[in-house]
């Protein structure tokens, strides 16, 4: 066991090098539980930077979820997350706003595509949506309110090697930083891109435990870790 962790770990800098820290947004990978099936798990999810349009700088935070994953069907599953996270606007390199930490949330499905079962290959479509409700802020008089709203499409193939299952896919999305200030003028505005490639593996610790780490690149620089299993 102590091995199969220095593994994980060893594979999950050489991933982090390779992207040069620029992560992505969960998109739980091509795993997904078996029909009536439960998979249950922990996760990080952090967002180092996403840039956001009409000059507006760019938002950060932390968020740590509870996950829940439900084969309704062996094609077919449904996810959620329930969890807490924070989130810093960085308006300026000189003026930033940091939010604390709340409610956070999230959803989605995902539906089982090709694959050959000789090769080890794998494919899943999903969406995805995650939702921060920080605490407000007050700074010189005024109460700055906020809402992160993130949403995803996303297409994954994956490859067995072992116990490691590396994938590569593509997304389409955005993080809509949500923005008002004393209760009133209330503004939606949209990350920078939308693009997006995601890069990631599992690893398979058991027949039912694995550590999984995502990344991205193109659209912003986030990180997604953690660990699930199955029942």
């Amino acid at each position: 066991m102590v091995k199969r962790y220095i593994f994980f770990l060893a594979i999950s800098v050489l991933i982090l090098s390779i992207c040069q820290i620029s992560y992505a947004a969960p998109a739980y990978g091509t795993h997904m539980p078996e029909g009536h099936h439960w998979t249950w798990g922990v996760q990080g999810n952090f967002i180092m930077d996403r840039n956001l349009d009409n000059n507006q700088g760019g938002a950060d935070g932390n968020r740590y979820f509870l996950t829940g994953s439900y084969g309704v069907f062996s094609w077919l599953c449904f996810d959620g997350r329930i969890g807490v996270g924070r989130v810093e606007w960085k308006r300026t390199s000189a003026d930033e706003l940091d939010y604390s930490t709340n409610f956070a949330g999230g959803y989605g499905f995902r539906i089982r595509g090709f694959g050959n079962k000789r090769l080890g290959i794998r494919s899943v479509a999903g969406f995805q949506h995650i939702s921060v409700h920080p605490d407000a802020r007050d700074q010189e008089g005024i109460k700055h309110e906020t809402i992160i709203d993130e949403w995803q499409g996303s297409l994954i193939v994956s490859k067995d090697i072992g116990n490691l299952v590396p994938y590569l896919g593509a997304r389409y999305g955005s993080l809509d930083f949500i923005k008002w200030e004393n209760e009133q003028d209330r503004k939606r505005i949209h990350s920078e891109r939308r693009y997006g490639i995601i890069i990631g593996f599992d690893y398979w610790l058991d027949k039912k435990t694995r550590m999984n780490l995502e990344g991205t690149f193109l659209d912003g620089e986030e990180l997604a870790i953690g660990i699930s299993r199955d029942f």
